[in-house]
């Protein structure tokens, strides 16, 4: 069961970042023959991630609720989802900083070149293999890379930071070979099937996970410390009686003194499990998940077999330790391969919302800004 649910969770995420809801097709553009035939050899480009490791965390928007009652609704609900998202926004703000401390993004590029160039060193028989490695950010060079196999890659902490998701989205565009949509459409097919890379798909990784932390005096008494360790300013000062920052610590040490150990108070602890003998934990799990992409994005390059949103999944390996790889089999992500961990009970979900690092948004902030020099530069 398990398994399954990770396997559900990382297709709706990866449908939503694919734009997907309403698509009545599966999202994959799966290779043919003859575009096989066409590229043999050929280079991969890594987009370079400007992100490094978010952290998810639920958000919560009572817009709608209060839309009934005019002005006066929309600004109670505005307060209170303010002090209601305050404790989790802080939380996760925390872990990110944390661990784009000690995991750069510098080395969850070089940890997926790696594992792309060892892949690329196999013997192959025939059809698509790599030819070069290479790098990119996107942020400054947008476009696809003609006739390269491009790699785009998240990583994202799970609500209460008990496991890690990784997911690369992979395409490949020609400008000389011409994409056909394999799919049957009663009229005309949507635009989006028109244009577009000739190849593309996702693979997903899910971590193993850490158990959840027991519930014991002594971890409320830590939960509330780490609580106004977050809310302390530049000095070491806690928040003033009446101000806002004051309310939602407040409210965050009373939602810790319950008996519940909410998602967010359990990432507290766990975010730090990751970071462990200098990240040990968070760089084998990334360095599993960049393998995992690095075979099975050249095993998908040479299958060309057109998925169905009716179809059944596939188990394409089962490790020793209870691993499976899966082709997805139905829904609208058919096609995509998921990594998921065996042996587990509980259900891992990832939140509406993801904080990165302040160097993380600092550094997309710059090139950003590079990016728009060099345009006006261009004109």
């Amino acid at each position: 069961m398990r398994s399954l649910a990770i396997v559900s969770v990382a297709i709706a995420m990866s449908c939503a970042m694919a734009g997907c809801a309403s698509a009545p097709y599966p999202v994959k553009r799966p290779i043919t023959a003859e575009h096989i035939a066409a590229m043999a050899d050929t280079p991969v480009v890594v987009g370079e991630s400007a992100e490094g490791i978010g952290k998810s965390w639920f958000m919560q928007d009572s817009s709608a609720a209060g839309a009934a009652y005019g002005l006066i609704g929309a600004m109670v609900t505005v307060t209170m989802d303010a002090i209601m998202n305050a404790g989790p926004a802080t939380r996760a703000q925390k872990a990110a900083d944390e661990l784009n401390e000690v995991i750069l993004t510098e080395a969850l590029n070089k940890s997926l070149v790696d594992n792309l160039t060892a892949q690329a060193g196999k013997p192959a028989a025939s059809g698509v293999t790599f030819a070069s490695i290479s790098t990119k950010q996107r942020l400054l060079k947008p476009d696809a890379t003609n006739d390269a196999v491009e790699i785009h890659t998240s990583y994202t902490l799970s609500e209460d930071a008990s496991a890690m998701r990784i997911v690369a989205s992979v395409s490949y565009t020609n400008a000389a070979l011409a994409y056909k949509t394999p799919y049957a459409f009663k009229s005309a097919p949507p635009k989006s099937e028109l244009t577009g890379p000739i190849y593309a798909n996702t693979f997903t990784y899910n971590s193993d996970q850490f158990p959840l932390p027991a519930l014991t005096p002594e971890l409320k008494t830590a939960m509330i410390a780490q609580i106004e360790a977050a809310y302390r300013d530049a000095a070491g000062a806690l928040p003033v009686d009446g101000t806002d920052d004051f309310k939602k610590m407040t409210k965050d040490i009373n939602d810790a003194q319950d008996d519940k150990l909410s998602k967010s108070e359990a990432a507290i602890f766990l975010a730090r499990e990751w970071l462990k003998d200098g990240g040990v934990p968070a760089r084998r799990e990334i360095d599993k998940a960049h393998a995992f992409i690095a075979q099975y994005v050249m095993v998908d390059l040479n299958h060309i077999a057109v998925p169905a949103l009716d179809g059944v999944d596939e188990l394409l390996e089962t490790m020793p330790d209870q691993r499976t790889v899966r082709r997805a089999g139905a829904t609208t992500l058919a096609g995509s391969y998921v990594s998921s961990p065996g042996n587990l009970s509980d259900f891992t979900t990832y939140g509406n919302a993801v904080s990165y690092a302040k160097a993380s948004r600092e550094k997309i902030n710059t090139l950003r800004n590079q990016a728009k020099a060099q345009k006006t530069a261009s004109k």
